[in-house]
């Protein structure tokens, strides 16, 4: 098991590519792999993945290379465990508000001494038992963690959020972050945009990057159509 290609690229400044997926489609992941693509990312919170279709989909992408990555619908241990096991190596958990629920993410993400992740026996079959310790420690070099602001809380408290270790990169959920604000719908209005930038600047100057320093990515609806209209001309 490898250390993790997002955090690699993170400590390199590299920029990488991948795509939104927000519902299972296991052949558009195989066509989009010829693309090069470091990572997907499966949208569990507002996309319809099933148990099954994230651990086909984990399987599929380590198999080809690319890095399954997944928001999760909710800052539980339960629910992080669950993506971990299926085989997600990189989490990102929506709605941090407080360095209580930062520090909650990175408990459930990693194992010990980092963290409190749930171990449930999915050892591989390949390896001996007596080789668990230097596992688990691997697991923890293979996962990334990346935590969403999305309200007014978040953002008075982002300092604070993007000290904390085991936590890679931080993003935006610009469309709550606009109505948390007062601006319902419009991510870019003035003030919006103005609040955005100062908390990218106090994480920065926290050393950790936002998503956008490092990472492109296109969600999938907007590839197909894009492609499209490109082969098949505007209607």
């Amino acid at each position: 098991m490898e250390t993790s290609s997002i955090r690699t690229a993170i400590r390199a400044g590299r920029t990488i590519r991948g795509a939104h997926m927000i519902y299972p489609a296991p052949r558009i992941v195989e066509v989009l792999a010829a693309l090069d693509l470091d990572f997907i990312y499966l949208d569990g919170e507002h996309g319809c993945f099933s148990p099954a279709d994230l651990a086909q989909h984990a399987f599929m992408l380590q198999k080809l290379g690319i890095t399954p990555i997944a928001r999760v619908p909710n800052n539980t241990r339960a629910t992080i465990t669950h993506f971990l096991d299926r085989g997600v190596r990189g989490i990102v958990v929506p709605h941090v508000e407080s360095v209580e629920d930062a520090k909650r993410a990175v408990e459930a993400t990693y194992f010990a001494p980092r963290g409190d992740r749930s171990y449930g026996g999915a050892f591989p079959v390949e390896r001996d038992k007596s080789e668990l310790e230097d596992f688990l420690g691997e697991c923890n070099e293979a996962v990334t963690l990346s935590v969403m602001i999305e309200s007014r809380a978040g953002i008075e408290a982002v300092d604070e959020i993007a000290a904390i270790d085991g936590i890679d990169y931080l993003s935006f959920g610009m469309m709550d972050v606009a109505q948390q604000l007062g601006h319902p719908g419009r991510p870019d209005h003035p003030a919006v945009q103005e609040a955005v930038a100062d908390a990218s600047a106090r994480i920065r100057a926290a050393g950790k990057p936002v998503r956008e320093d490092f990472m492109r990515f296109a969600w999938i609806d907007d590839i197909v159509l894009t492609g499209a209209k490109a082969l098949l001309g505007a209607a």
